[in-house]
C-alpha cells in the first residue's frame, strides 16, 4: 500500500519509491476480465468442461456479444495460444478483414506469435515499453 511504501522510504531514505515498487512488483497472474480491441471492449469468459464440450472448441470469439471464451482447463501454453487465437479472430472482425481461411490464419499466427514471444521475452518487454 501507499502508506507502507512511504514508511519504508522514511526508515531508509536511500530507498526510493521507484526501487521499492520494483522490489515489490508481483507477476501478473490474474486473469483478465476484459480486453479492449480497437474501440470495443470484449468480455473474457473462462468456461468449464460443459461449455467446452457443447461448443466442441477450446475457445471461441462471439463478436456480436463481444465475448471471448477460453476453456478453463487448458495447460498454460495451450491457454496462451488459444487466447491469442481468439483475439486474432476479434481483431479480424472489428477491422473487417476478409481472409480466405480465417481459422487457419488465426491458428498459425497465434502459434507463431506465442512461439516467438516465449523464445524472446526481453525483446517483447522492450517492445511493450515502446507502447
Amino acid at each position: 500500500s501507499r502508506r507502507e511504501r512511504e514508511a519504508a522510504v522514511k526508515r531508509n531514505p536511500a530507498l526510493r519509491l521507484s526501487q521499492y515498487r520494483l522490489m515489490n512488483r508481483r507477476k501478473s497472474n490474474s486473469r483478465p476480465k476484459t480486453i479492449k480491441i480497437l474501440n470495443l471492449r470484449y468480455k473474457i469468459k473462462f468456461v468449464k468442461d460443459t461449455e467446452r464440450t457443447a461448443s466442441e472448441a477450446d475457445g471461441w470469439c462471439d463478436p456480436s456479444n463481444q465475448i471471448i471464451a477460453i476453456y478453463d482447463g487448458l495447460p498454460r501454453e495451450a491457454m496462451a495460444d488459444t487466447f491469442l487465437h481468439e483475439v486474432i479472430h476479434a481483431i479480424g472482425n472489428v477491422m473487417g478483414i476478409e481472409w480466405g481461411n480465417e481459422e487457419s490464419v488465426a491458428r498459425r499466427v497465434a502459434t507463431g506469435l506465442c512461439t516467438v514471444m516465449k523464445a524472446n521475452p526481453s525483446a517483447f518487454r522492450w517492445w511493450q515499453s515502446l507502447l
